[in-house]
């Protein structure tokens, strides 16, 4: 019986340590796509209309993520819910490149699949996490 709550406890410390990382990677993200788009938009191409509300999409998942990971007990089910979310974005950073509705530059297509990727790995790396509490 030790070995399983050391097993669960040790399993709660990864997940929020992984769900703090991500926290921190969509406020820094978020961060720079609001404070500073005027800053990226010639390296990115997405202008103030999508980096803007992008950015504040991010800042509220990075808040939602700390509120999550900082909760006493875990939650499966807040777990489940960062998995379909982050499933979501996904999607969505794999597939905004192609849709022609931003004129982005090669930059904005590499930091937007890289995000992708890492918005991927995330919820591969949440999911697993969720599994075991």
């Amino acid at each position: 019986m030790t070995t399983t709550a050391l097993t669960a406890t040790a399993a709660e410390t990864r997940l929020r340590s992984v769900l703090r990382l991500d926290a921190a990677a969509c406020a820094a993200f978020g961060l720079l796509m609001t404070a500073g788009f005027a800053l990226v938009d010639p390296l990115l191409g997405l202008g103030p209309a999508w980096a803007v509300p992008l950015g504040v999409y991010l800042l509220g998942c990075a808040v939602a993520l700390a509120l999550v990971a900082g909760y006493p007990n875990l939650v499966r089910g807040q777990v489940i819910g960062v998995v379909v979310n982050n499933a979501l974005a996904t999607i969505a950073f794999a597939v905004l490149p192609f849709t022609g509705l931003v004129d982005l530059t090669i930059g904005g297509y590499i930091v937007l699949l890289g995000g992708a990727a890492l918005v991927a790995l995330f919820t591969v790396l949440e999911a697993a996490g969720a599994a075991r509490i």
